[in-house]
């Protein structure tokens, strides 16, 4: 595992082994980026405002809600990275413990939860897809093992979302507008510490794009995210990792955590 040294994460991609690299781990603060001289709230909210006029699904519950429900079917076989991604679970994992609850935000089909179910003691998901959530409870093992989730059927943002010790998300965030209070909001509910998976690049996850003064500015949503971290100085650190899904070059995934409000922000402690 460690060593030194679009909105949708996928989409028809042909499973392939796995075999991933891990970049040196760091803890990050604020970057320099290509993002103009806006805050990082204000970029990511601008970016978002201008893609609901390119896709209406970032605007319109209905066009998001029908995309899922032709696409959740088939979501894990053509989204495989919770399946391919062994070194950024392993590494999720460590950060739990048995006795954990956990709270999943946007868990979708449920590929990352079922991968992350044996190292926690119970799962609530908040999940706004009636389709998504229809295709996680179908997918869920039909044992004793690890009873199925309680799922929550809203939004993150508008959701009276109760405290769990681990605030877990994967790919998860791209509709929300006000970032900064999402993040927040994690932060709140989490006892012990918050995790982001976001995969980063074309084809897999579009960037934020905002279209100002006459130019283009570009900025990835892992780095994005953590910008809007650092606006909050919030002390997080920032796994990137190489996960090879059979395309032409390596996928890059950040693995995100921090601590909760008022614990340590010793990233060796867990």
């Amino acid at each position: 595992m460690a060593q030194a040294g679009n909105n949708l994460d996928d989409h028809h991609q042909k499973p392939q082994p796995e075999g991933s690299i891990i970049l040196l781990p760091i803890i990050l603060h604020m970057q320099p980026h290509n993002r103009s001289t806006m805050s990082p709230t204000a970029f990511w909210a601008l970016a978002f405002e201008q893609s609901t006029h390119v896709n209406p699904r970032q605007g319109d519950d209905r066009e998001e809600e029908a995309f899922w429900q032709e696409y959740a079917p088939q979501y894990d076989e053509r989204s495989p990275l919770a399946r391919l991604a062994t070194d950024v679970i392993a590494d999720a994992r460590a950060l739990l413990r048995s006795n954990d609850s956990l709270l999943e935000i946007g868990p979708g089909s449920g590929a990352f939860t079922r991968r992350l179910a044996g190292c926690v003691t119970s799962i609530i998901g908040v999940e706004p897809s009636a389709a998504m959530r229809a295709e996680f409870v179908r997918r869920w093992p039909d044992d004793d093992a690890h009873p199925p989730p309680q799922l929550i059927a809203a939004k993150w943002e508008d959701c009276a979302a109760p405290t769990a010790d681990i605030v877990f998300s994967a790919n998860a965030l791209y509709r929300v507008t006000d970032i900064a209070t999402a993040l927040l909001k994690m932060t709140g509910c989490a006892r012990r510490r918050v995790i982001l998976v976001q995969t980063v690049g074309r084809p897999h996850a579009n960037p934020l794009v905002v279209q100002a003064q006459g130019n283009t500015y570009e900025r990835e949503r892992a780095d994005a995210l953590c910008d809007v971290l650092g606006e909050l100085e919030i002390k997080f650190r920032d796994r990137r990792y190489l996960v090879d899904r059979g395309d032409r070059t390596a996928c890059e995934v950040a693995l995100i955590d921090w601590p909760s409000a008022g614990k340590s922000s010793e990233f060796d402690a867990d």
